[in-house]
Formats: C-alpha cells, structure tokens, sequence
C-alpha cells in the first residue's frame, strides 16, 4: 500500500453521490422507478405519502450506506493510515467545499460522526470549534473501541474489494469498526432528516403530472407549446406564485392546479395556498379564464379554508378520499365541462384502471430539471 492524495469526495462512490444531491430524475432512477411508480398508485388510491415512501427511505438509506462502506474500502486498500487520518482527511475536505455542496460536505461529516443539525446544535455553525470537536471526538471513539475489546475481547473483520478475481482486502480492528459504524449511524440520522422534504416535493410533480396525465391531458413546454386543447405543463420554480400545474383546456380557459401534503392540523397553509391565485390571470397579453384546484391531503376540520376556497371560487380535492382521481374528474366535468371515462368508474374497476395507465406514464419526465440539491436548501 502506498500513501494517496485522494480525498473523501474522490473515495465517495458516484452512484452514492447522485442519492445526495443529483438531478429529480436520476435520483428516482436511481431509487427506483418502479417502485416510485407504486407510491404514486398508493397515494392515488388514497394511501399516505408517508407510509408509502418510507420503504423508500430505507432503499435510500441502504444504497448510501453501501456507499460509505465501499469508501472505507477505498481508503483502507488504498492509504496509508486511513484510519489515522480519516478525520484530517475530513476537515479537508469540509474546508475545501463550499457551504451548500452537501454531496461533498456530508460523506465528510459523517466519517466524523456529524449531522448538519449537529454542527447547528453542537458546534453552533462556528468553523473555530471543530478542531476541539474532533479531538474530543477521536478519544471518545478509542475509548469507546478499548471497552469493546474489554467487554466482548478482540474482534476482527475483513473488508476488501474485489476485482477480476483479484482481492485488496484489510483486517479491521475495534477502532476501525466504529468509525465505519459511526459514519453509518451518522449517514442514517441525516437521510431520514432530509427525505420528509424531498420526497414531499418530488412526489408532488410525480403525483400531479401522473393524475393529469390519466385523465387525458398532454404535458407540454410552456416555452415552445402551440397547441390550444388539453395540454398541461407543470411549475418550474421559477415564479413562486406559479400554479403547481397549469392546464390549458381550450383557448381563453385555464385550470391552475396547487398540491401540498398538508395535514389537518396546518389550515394556515392550506388558506395561503389559496390566496395565491385568483379568477382572471394574464397569458400572453390576453385575458384568460382561470379555475382554481387544490389538490391536498386532507382538510382540518374548521371551515376556515373551505370559506376561503367558496371565496375565490376554487375546488379542494382531498388525497385521503379513496377514489380522489374519480373525485376530481367529477369537479372537472361540473365546473368546467371537461369530461372524463375516469368520472363514472365503478370501485370495481378503478384500481386496476389506475394501475394500467401508472404502468404507460413515464414519471421520472416530470422530474426533468428538477434538482434534489434545491429541494433540499429550500426546506
């Protein structure tokens, strides 16, 4: 073994890096796009976000864990003293990231037993204090290796990597155990922090584009669209006071659509939703009819936002009605006349209904330039 110059981030593997901060559509390629699929469904059966993506999580959690593990691989096969130096190597790569770039900045706090609330709460964001943080931390973690050898004795395990049948393999002790299971307690801590966020805002495109998408409207760029009828686009984040969705049913006449997983203790939320929009909106110089639907997970029990809703005219679709999609077709076809197979289904057939058409929907296209660096700066 010879001394390297690599860093944490140049031991970090890419296929971990993308399950940080990568681009909304390689991030649910990388999870999944099958099993995305089926969170979606559930969620449009009336199903909680929640329950349903926690799996998600965990295949999360899993994948950057292996990750992690696959970096310590890289570091004991490859350098010198790698558990000597892992928290040198560390600060390094800390100092040397800029502030927001958590693909580089995480793998390093964790092999350091650090979250970003931890350097919030423990450290109170001060850069001064992560040298004594560090020392502090390397005795503890060899204290903590030297009862483990005097309450279980010694333990030895073997991690290496293999490659065309030829193995870089090295025997780790106590010591060196805990800093990779620290950095995996660490890793866990963060992922499960960060995902209540993201998978919240990715599934909100997922969730609306695929439900658009079904009831027989045709995703466009807004930018280049020239057809008038039935086509829809969703929000690029570029106008905070943009729609979620919006559809253009017909020349003149829109349908602005806004979801949000709200709970029944948050109505505020819900009454700000719906304060965002108003009857006549301005496209393209011309006046334009305008609905308002908003799609939420369920309603508290006040009547304050149904009042606001009656107020400016708009329609609340609750995600934790059984048959919502049959719902909101139903709205559809009273207020604006547009009429949908999906309004008249009878419960024995819309489950495998929806089924079919989530099967044809290719959902990671709603994630096109979305990215799970922004969804996470912007918790």
């Amino acid at each position: 073994m010879t001394q390297s110059n690599q860093s944490i981030n140049d031991l970090f593997p890419e296929s971990g890096r993308i399950l940080l901060t990568g681009g909304g559509k390689a991030f649910i390629e990388r999870i999944g796009v099958d099993a995305a699929k089926s969170v979606v469904l559930s969620v449009l059966k009336g199903e909680n976000l929640r329950t349903q993506t926690e799996f998600l999580t965990r295949r999360r959690i899993a994948q950057i864990s292996g990750a992690m593990v696959y970096l310590f691989a890289q570091g004991w096969t490859e350098v010198n003293d790698f558990t000597g130096r892992l928290s040198s190597l560390a600060l390094e790569e800390i100092r040397a990231s800029k502030k927001n770039d958590n693909a580089r900045i995480w793998p390093a706090q964790w092999l350091i037993g650090l979250t970003g609330k931890s350097v919030q709460n423990v450290l109170r964001s001060d850069p001064e204090q992560l040298l004594a943080y560090i020392s502090a931390f390397e005795t503890s973690v060899n204290e903590a290796a030297e009862q483990c050898k005097k309450d279980m004795g010694d333990l030895e395990m073997t991690l290496g990597i293999v490659e065309n049948g030829k193995g870089r393999q090295r025997r780790l002790t106590w010591r060196d155990i805990i800093r990779l299971t620290t950095a995996v307690g660490s890793l866990t801590l963060t992922i499960r922090g960060s995902d209540k966020s993201i998978y919240g805002k990715l599934f909100e495109r997922l969730i609306l584009g695929s439900i658009l998408t079904i009831l027989g409207f045709q995703r466009v760029n807004p930018a280049t669209n020239i057809k008038t009828n039935n086509v829809f686009w969703l929000s690029d984040s570029s106008n905070e006071r943009e729609a979620d969705a919006t559809v253009l049913l017909k020349p003149g006449k829109l349908i602005r659509f806004d979801i949000g997983f709200i709970g029944p203790g948050n109505s505020e939320i819900s009454k700000d939703k719906l304060s965002r929009f108003s009857r006549i909106i301005e496209q393209q110089g011309k006046s334009a009819s305008s609905q308002t639907f908003v799609v939420v997970d369920r309603l508290p029990s006040t009547s304050k936002t149904s009042g606001a809703a009656k107020r400016i005219g708009a329609e609340i679709v609750q995600m934790s009605m059984q048959y919502w999609p049959r719902e909101l077709a139903q709205r559809l076809a009273k207020v604006t006349g547009y009429r949908h197979e999906l309004s008249t289904m009878g419960d024995d057939v819309i489950d495998d209904y929806l089924a079919n058409q989530i099967r044809g929907i290719q959902i990671q296209d709603f994630l096109s330039g979305v990215s799970v660096a922004t969804l996470e700066s912007n918790k």
